[in-house]
């Protein structure tokens, strides 16, 4: 089967945090359907620091009351992650390595002795079991009234034996009502900590790193524009060991001002949907917001209307122009390519010029938006030739002339035919053919890469080979060189990108210290 990535994904090296539904727990309602709170549930547009808003210490730790529907609730209890409200039992999910506050809403008054039991309990039950990293973290109960609790939980101090990741469980099940009955146990938020990637950059020439970033919980990353300013931050709302995707939370971290910005909807790189949505120029895209949807203000935003259904955009290189591949929303081929000017909002139309069927996932079957590359000359793009086939139909689209025609790439027909190249395109790097000049490989299938601008040295990260863990490398395509840059690097290791004057790169890791 051929390998098929999806164009703008952010590639993983080794150890990737998968956060899916199924897979040992039973699903469990939607994330945002918590009953009023005087937060911001459906997400917040206040910007927090880069640690992410992490929990306060024992030592000033000074909570107050949370209004709360309680009439509403269906439940015996829900227990809600103070720093993300929209994070709720019943799930699994991942949190922070800071000390975490949790709020814990009752249906009906509470015996509070019985209640700080059946925590303490279950929490000490779990922690037996044999799978490794199970602990039995401090607890500090802070009761506002019979009916809401707030609980600090702090993890013990690690002895340097513990295993990477380490996961809690709270429940009151169990516990005792002011009438005496007892509430259900199946309500359970199970906390899974593990260490958060942080963004780094290291010297072109590997001499220096520096550590950017220090958030509290870990999220994916993905660097959206030129000038490295601003990466998207994806966290998952339930995690499991398996491969079902689950739905996440979206925020925007600014490197400048270092804060985060958090979303209360869909946030991507590409964008498949209905003709009106905004195009963030930071590089990202969103459906239009429903009514009532309080997304954060940019100056970068444009609403983009659109007469028919959008098979996919990407904006231009210099991110003045949005190219899409529009038809009506059932149309599976031929589509056409419609270039936007977002300085003036003109439109230019090619009817019927992108040629081929909607492109498929290797791995599910479902429809992925038509994605385009924009290297200043040419755009390109690919649908495939046959509808249940992989093989791709490979265009590209003339700025200069305006004209669409077919372009062959030194990629196995039904493999993915994404590249990227040096500035001034005299060398090309295909994610499944390896690194070229014109039709000459130079270099075989290495993984993610980068391009370090300007010049004509692609960075590369390879496992080591006398050792655990990755290294960095660079091939100078001029000299026909390979050098290693940086060893001792984390399997979680992820490289990012580099700054538009060629001086920095970009990665992401979870190791406290780049040797």
């Amino acid at each position: 089967m051929s390998l098929f990535i999806r164009q703008g994904m952010s590639i993983l090296l080794g150890f990737t945090l998968l956060a899916v539904a199924g897979c040992g727990s039973k699903p469990t309602k939607s994330q945002g359907e918590t009953p009023a709170i005087s937060q911001q549930a459906s997400g917040s547009s206040d910007q927090l620091s880069a640690s992410g808003g992490a929990s306060a210490k024992p030592t000033d730790w000074g909570p107050a009351e949370i209004a709360y529907d309680y009439a509403a609730m269906q439940d015996d209890v829900l227990i809600q992650l103070k720093e993300e409200p929209r994070l709720h039992s019943p799930l699994r999910t991942v949190v922070g390595v800071n000390p975490q506050t949790y709020t814990f809403f009752f249906r009906e008054v509470m015996d509070r002795g019985s209640v700080e039991s059946a925590i303490r309990k279950h929490a000490k039950e779990e922690s037996t079991r044999e799978d490794e990293g199970f602990i039995n973290p401090d607890l500090s109960f802070h009761w506002l009234h019979d009916r809401q609790l707030q609980l600090l939980v702090t993890l013990p101090e690690k002895s340097g034996e513990e295993p990477v990741w380490q996961e809690y469980v709270l429940n009151a099940g169990g516990a005792r009502t002011a009438k005496g009955s007892l509430i259900g146990d199946n309500f359970s938020f199970q906390a899974l900590v593990l260490p958060p990637q942080q963004i780094w950059r290291i010297a072109a020439d590997g001499k220096i790193t520096e550590k950017l970033t220090d958030f509290s919980v870990m999220t994916n990353l993905e660097l959206l524009d030129p000038e490295q300013r601003y990466a998207m931050l994806t966290r998952f709302t339930n995690y499991c060991e398996c491969d079902a995707l689950y739905d996440k939370l979206y925020s925007i971290y600014d490197s400048k001002t270092q804060t985060v910005t958090s979303y209360p909807i869909e946030l991507s790189s590409m964008y498949r949907g209905a003709g009106d949505f905004m195009a963030d120029r930071r590089g990202f895209f969103y459906a239009q917001p429903n009514n009532g949807t309080d997304v954060p203000k940019s100056e970068f935003a444009s609403r983009i209307l659109v007469d028919g259904y959008v098979h996919g955009v990407s904006f231009s290189r210099d991110r003045k122009h949005l190219l899409m591949a529009v038809g009506e929303a059932e149309q599976k081929k031929d589509l056409d390519l419609v270039v936007l000017d977002l300085t003036v909002g003109t439109e230019k139309h090619y009817p019927g010029v992108i040629k081929g069927w909607v492109p498929t996932s290797e791995w599910d079957g479902a429809v992925v938006p038509v994605s385009f590359a924009d290297d200043g000359r040419f755009v390109t793009f690919a649908m495939r030739k046959e509808e249940k086939s992989f093989e791709e139909a490979r265009q590209r689209f003339d700025w200069k002339t305006g004209k669409v025609t077919s372009w062959n790439p030194p990629v196995p027909a039904d493999f993915w035919s994404g590249f990227i190249q040096t500035d001034d395109g005299a060398y090309q790097y295909y994610w499944n053919a390896g690194l070229y000049q014109g039709g000459v490989q130079l270099l075989q299938q290495a993984g993610t890469g980068i391009w370090i601008p300007g010049t004509h040295r692609f960075v590369f990260a390879e496992s080591a080979q006398e050792s655990d863990g990755m290294e960095l490398f660079v091939f100078d395509a001029d000299r026909k060189q390979k050098t290693l840059l940086k060893a001792g690097l984390s399997y979680g290791f992820t490289l990012l990108g580099a700054s538009s004057d060629g001086k920095w790169l970009y990665v992401a890791t979870n190791q406290s210290r780049i040797p």
